[in-house]
């Protein structure tokens, strides 16, 4: 946004109260979504009748995984966060079954539909719902996060951490450092062991778009710097 000070200079003022990926939910959209995700909890550790009537709750459970991997949304890592931080493919295997569940559901396939639950079941979707609707968090069990945070003003000019904590209140941390003007937000993170050691890895890989060896910035498109950490994370498992 800019405005026109008192001099008649052009002023960029800056609006935004948090990094793209980072904003809060309202607690009735919050709300909402418990509800939906009790659903679909029922649903697939119950049966089919927990969802008649309330097809929209898949959808609406379906649209959260589908934010964790699409990653447009102003609020996708916050979400990211709540459902324990899945994997992309689990998110999309996820996001990929619930729409074929509702599918089988409003066509009254209940085969299809039982054997659709049982895979989300395997995926692991009942452990992830009932954390979301307590509220709780899934022990990180000795990993930690490599993430990479940009501004949508700078896209091409990347910070790349890591974290032992959940990198969602580490990324708040770095939002409310003195001298932050402009919200960083999260492009991308990945849970690993030995997330300090993965980093310098990362950092070594990545040496020639560093922008000072003695920081963690680095100018490069985040689909690279993406597509490096993924190979690398794939490769360590």
């Amino acid at each position: 946004m800019e405005t026109r000070s008192r001099t008649g200079q052009q002023v960029r003022r800056i609006e935004q109260k948090w990094g793209f990926g980072l904003a809060p939910i309202k607690p009735d959209v919050q709300r909402g979504r418990v509800e939906a995700a009790r659903t679909v909890l029922a649903t697939v550790t119950q049966g089919h009748q927990a969802a008649l009537g309330r097809l929209d709750d898949l959808s609406t459970v379906k649209g959260l995984f589908t934010r964790t991997h699409e990653k447009d949304q102003w609020d996708w890592f916050t979400v990211c966060a709540q459902l324990g931080y899945p994997s992309l493919k689990e998110a999309r295997q996820t996001s990929g079954t619930l729409h074929h569940l509702r599918r089988c559901l409003r066509d009254a396939n209940w085969q299809a539909a039982a054997a659709a639950a049982a895979t989300l079941e395997k995926i692991g979707l009942p452990d992830r719902l009932r954390d979301f609707v307590t509220g709780t968090s899934a022990p990180l069990n000795g990993h930690g996060f490599v993430y990479v945070l940009s501004t949508r003003e700078a896209r091409e000019t990347l910070k790349i951490g890591y974290t032992d904590r959940d990198p969602l209140t580490r990324a708040k941390e770095i939002n409310s450092a003195t001298g932050v003007v402009i919200p960083w937000g999260v492009r991308g993170a990945w849970m690993v062991p030995h997330a300090r050691r993965v980093e310098a890895e990362v950092h070594a890989l990545l040496a020639d778009y560093r922008v000072r060896r003695d920081r963690e910035f680095f100018h490069m498109p985040f689909s690279e710097a993406a597509r490096v950490i993924e190979e690398y994370v794939v490769k360590a498992r």
